[in-house]
C-alpha cells in the first residue's frame, strides 16, 4: 500500500510538473500574443478615425467604394499596402503615404483586414486584444 501512495505521489508531482511548463509556456507567450492584439485594436482605431466606412461601407465590404475585405482576401501584402499608401486619386481614393495615423500601422492595418477576411475577426467588431 506504501509502494502504491509514492507510485501516485510521483506521478501526481509529474502531472503538476508537465502542467506548470504548459502554464509557463503558455504565459512566456501572453505578452507577445497581447502586443499582437493591441496592435490590431490600435489599427480598427486607425481605420475608424481615418474613416474609411465613409466610402467603403460600415463593415469595409463595399458600398460606394470596393470592399477592403475582399480585396485584402484577394491581393499580396504588398499590392495591399501599395494599394493604401498610395490610393487612387482618379478614383476618389486618398493616398495615405506621409499620414502617420495609417502609414505607422499599415502592417496591422493588413492583419486586420486579412483577419476580417478569412473569419478570425468578425465584422462590426473590435478585434480582440490577446
Amino acid at each position: 500500500m506504501r509502494r502504491a501512495v509514492i507510485v501516485m505521489r510521483r506521478s501526481l508531482s509529474g502531472i503538476v510538473a508537465g502542467a506548470l511548463c504548459v502554464s509557463l509556456a503558455a504565459h512566456a507567450q501572453a505578452p507577445a500574443n497581447a502586443a499582437a492584439g493591441a496592435s490590431l485594436v490600435d489599427a480598427w482605431r486607425a481605420v475608424r478615425i481615418a474613416d474609411c466606412a465613409r466610402c467603403h461601407g460600415k463593415d469595409h465590404e463595399g458600398l460606394a467604394a470596393p470592399s477592403i475585405v475582399g480585396f485584402a482576401r484577394t491581393q499580396s501584402r504588398e499590392r495591399f499596402i501599395a494599394a493604401v499608401l498610395d490610393g487612387n486619386p482618379p478614383m476618389g481614393m486618398p493616398a495615405y503615404r506621409g499620414n502617420p495615423l495609417i502609414e505607422d500601422r499599415i502592417d496591422a492595418i493588413y492583419r486586420y483586414f486579412v483577419g476580417r477576411a478569412d473569419g478570425s475577426i468578425a465584422a462590426g467588431a473590435m478585434p480582440p486584444s490577446e
